[in-house]
Order: structure tokens, then C-alpha cells, then sequence
């Protein structure tokens, strides 16, 4: 898995900030599992929330939300289904994505 850079982490460090600001309860952070890593594992009231931080600087790539593509939302609904198996087996999940396009934060509920 590669390294986060100090962008990386800074774009995180937003999103966390963004999500406390909406009543999130952050949980866990870069979770590591078999097959990946989930950003943020948040609780919004009794919903289980991963949540997928994306980062764009400039459009040459697209939109931190269009990165967000089907083989990575594929991705995500595995590694959450293993650690909701393991951790909260009857809990409500939900898929969030923050993208940060430039200086523009943006919380997408129920993204996927």
C-alpha cells in the first residue's frame, strides 16, 4: 500500500473536520483490512458510515468525485461488508464520499 503523503493526510485532516462540523462521530481512520484500506469509518447517529476521501488539485484527472469509478465503489462495499461482518453485524451502513476539488470541499451522502 503506498505511503500517504502530507497532502494525502492534509486532505484527510479536512474531511474529518468537515464531517465533525455535520455530527459525525469519526471511529476509525485508514482501517486496514485484507484488500484494502477505508479512509474514515464514521457513526452519523446509528448509521454506519465509510466514508472515501478524494482528492483532486487540478481537472487534467477529472473531479475527486468521478475518481470515485465502479472497480473502487466494487472495492469498498467488500472491505466494508468484512469489517462490518466483524465489528457491528446488524448495523445500518452507508457509503459517503468527501471530494476536494481544489479549495472546494463537498460531502456527498449516499453516494453509492
Amino acid at each position: 500500500m503506498p505511503e500517504m503523503t502530507n497532502t494525502g493526510r492534509a486532505g484527510e485532516a479536512q474531511a474529518e473536520a468537515l464531517l465533525r462540523d455535520r455530527g459525525y462521530r469519526v471511529v476509525g481512520r485508514n482501517v486496514r483490512l485484507p484488500g484494502g484500506e477505508i479512509d474514515l469509518i464514521c457513526l452519523d447517529g446509528a448509521m454506519l458510515v465509510f466514508v472515501e476521501v478524494k482528492r483532486r488539485d487540478g481537472r487534467s484527472f477529472g473531479t475527486a468525485l468521478a475518481a470515485v469509478d465502479a472497480r473502487k465503489r466494487k472495492r469498498l462495499r467488500s472491505l466494508a461488508e468484512d469489517y462490518a461482518q466483524i465489528v457491528a453485524p446488524h448495523a445500518a451502513l452507508r457509503f459517503d464520499v468527501v471530494a476536494l476539488d481544489g479549495t472546494r470541499a463537498a460531502l456527498h451522502r449516499n453516494a453509492f
